[in-house]
């Protein structure tokens, strides 16, 4: 094989069933627009439709799995499995969207390969994660939409958010005002349904006060307010940013029994372990029925954007361009990007992100 000239970017297929690509024409442009060289394996946007001249065009050599895989830089949507990444030497760099704190044996191969990672979730600017609105707007959008099949279940309230003459609209209470709670409180404000969001406090209450849409009552959470609103609620989405092995529950079992009989909780963010809505229980496939507890229906799905590979893919290449460009620059030519470098999550197999390290404790990995 030969050497990769050292501006060289390689693109994977992904893995399984994976339809999604960061991949897009897009994207590949404003890669070789910076100067960069694309290696991708062929077929890499078959999933959404893509076919290779499509590529080409844009300046994309297409290659061998190896060849792609040897790049200095590897990029990719969601992380590989553990086992492609033994197709990495050491030193070596690889992007994607990783949510590595949740996976021990994904933790124990980042490690062990000695490689550089760098998790786009985490690239925070100025105090903002810009790389995860279009995941975060999708997944608002489809937990309202996911909440409105449920209230139709033969369980459920039997109401549509929906405004109607002569019927109430249907209460949506969202937790959380961050890239998942805002679209989430959009969309159940355009569909006409009585909205209430719950901020982490005075601070972010009054932030997004100024751009909540119009009708949508923004409070500060505390456990008065929440008791509250959640004896009103027909729908619940749960869209706090970070719920983690140790977070403390927002809703208990002995809350359920203040809710409304038939009503929903959506939890849209899905963190580790049982996080503050633990009566959600573990993590449901698309299309399983509601899980039922204290006559209130539950649904936990954490695969949203994976439902719609075609809008993902488009939505998350262009919104990531301008980043991976300045990740490609760091990584190759030596940028100092302060905002890049919060991305990283191992150094050379060390990790070097506090809240991995943080969740690979709870795993009892300790290096």
């Amino acid at each position: 094989m030969r050497p990769h000239p050292p501006q060289t970017i390689g693109f994977p297929r992904e893995s399984g069933p994976e339809r999604r690509t960061i991949l897009t024409p897009t994207l590949a442009r404003s890669l070789t627009d910076a100067g960069f060289d694309l290696h991708a394996e062929p077929g890499i946007g078959e999933g959404i439709f893509i076919d290779d001249t499509a590529y080409e065009q844009a300046g994309v050599r297409l290659t061998t799995p190896d060849e792609v895989w040897a790049a200095p830089l590897v990029l990719r949507y969601k992380s590989p499995d553990p086992g492609d990444l033994t197709r990495l030497r050491p030193g070596q760099h690889i992007g994607a969207l990783f949510h590595a704190e949740g996976d021990v044996d994904l933790l124990a191969a980042l490690m062990s390969t000695k490689v550089n990672a760098w998790s786009y979730e985490f690239l925070a600017d100025n105090g903002q994660f810009p790389l995860g609105r279009p995941g975060g707007h999708i997944a608002g959008v489809q937990a309202v939409l996911a909440g409105t099949q449920a209230l139709q279940h033969p369980a459920g309230r039997g109401v549509l958010p929906g405004s109607l003459p002569g019927a109430e609209p249907a209460n949506v209470v969202v937790i959380g005002s961050g890239n998942v709670g805002r679209a989430a409180a959009l969309t159940a404000a355009r569909l006409g349904a009585r909205v209430t969001v719950l901020t982490s406090g005075p601070t972010s209450r009054d932030e997004y006060q100024a751009a909540a849409p119009t009708g949508v009552t923004v409070l500060a959470n505390d456990r008065t307010v929440l008791r509250e609103a959640l004896a009103s609620a027909d729908l619940v989405i749960g869209a706090i940013l970070i719920s983690t092995h140790d977070t403390p529950p927002m809703i208990r079992t002995t809350d359920l029994h203040h809710m409304r009989r038939g009503a929903v909780i959506v939890d849209a963010t899905c963190g580790y372990g049982p996080g503050y809505l633990p009566t959600a229980g573990p993590v449901q496939k698309p299309g399983d029925p509601p899980r039922i507890v204290r006559g209130v229906l539950h649904v936990k799905v954490d695969v949203w954007p994976a439902l719609v590979p075609v809008t993902a893919s488009h939505a998350y290449a262009a919104n990531a361009a301008p980043y991976l460009v300045r990740l490609a620059e760091t990584v190759l030519r030596g940028r100092d990007d302060t905002a890049v470098r919060t991305a990283q999550i191992t150094a050379n197999g060390v990790l070097a992100h506090p809240v991995v390290r943080q969740h690979a404790r709870f795993y009892g990995i300790t290096r």
